[in-house]
């Protein structure tokens, strides 16, 4: 199995290095325009060289949110830049606790029925449903994710700080790169009878690791 990005280079929003920290303190696009520049549309193909049926789970809107794909981002001497942790502010009104609530409950909604289908949902992750896709010998995927740096995900919603974001330099020079690696026992997580269909048809679950090549993050 092959992972290969498609992207020359992806982009990621450039600034003075003397306000970097309020920069990030801020942890919003200026604007809807400005988002819309700096969201990379990741284009990533995987191949399939080998006899096999592989079932792989690579399939998101959001790049951050494929659960087994890692975005590695390294500096010149080849140190990988973290995410932040994201952080609730313990100020935050009874307005934004309804917003909580509601994002909770359509979190809640969909495990209790993929419970009902017979998925495993404490395994800390509810997306394997829409992620997998089979490869089968001999061909070639092509997906296509969105990823906007360096806000992963911004504090739209005032004094509700919860952005994720790499913090990255402009004066240093980055590459940026993805991995896939499954993190969790699937066969624990699957329904049997999904299982059962997937060996009745030889799919195997891919299981090992792969790496793109890297490709450089430029400052616009």
């Amino acid at each position: 199995m092959q992972l290969k990005l498609i992207n020359k280079e992806v982009v990621c929003k450039g600034f003075s290095s003397d306000t970097i920290e309020s920069f990030y303190n801020h942890s919003v696009f200026g604007n809807e325009n400005q988002k819309f520049d700096y969201t990379n549309v990741v284009k990533f193909e995987v191949s399939n060289a080998t006899d096999k049926k592989y079932l792989l789970f690579v399939k998101n809107f959001s790049l951050s949110d494929i659960y087994n794909v890692d975005i590695l981002i390294e500096d010149e001497h080849g140190n990988v830049s973290k995410k932040n942790a994201p952080l609730i502010d313990p100020s935050y009104s009874c307005k934004l606790i309804s917003v909580m609530e509601q994002d909770f409950d359509v979190k809640f909604e969909k495990k209790r029925i993929l419970k009902k289908m017979g998925y495993n949902i404490n395994s800390g992750n509810v997306n394997y449903y829409d992620q997998g896709v089979v490869i089968s010998s001999g061909e070639n995927y092509i997906f296509q994710s969105s990823l906007s740096l360096p806000f992963v995900v911004e504090d739209k919603v005032k004094n509700l700080r919860s952005p994720v974001y790499f913090k990255l330099n402009p004066e240093k020079k980055y590459t940026f790169r993805l991995r896939y690696k499954l993190k969790d026992d699937i066969e624990k997580i699957l329904p049997k009878d999904v299982l059962s269909n997937y060996k009745e048809n030889n799919v195997e679950i891919f299981k090992g690791e792969i790496m793109s090549q890297k490709i450089p993050i430029v400052f616009k």
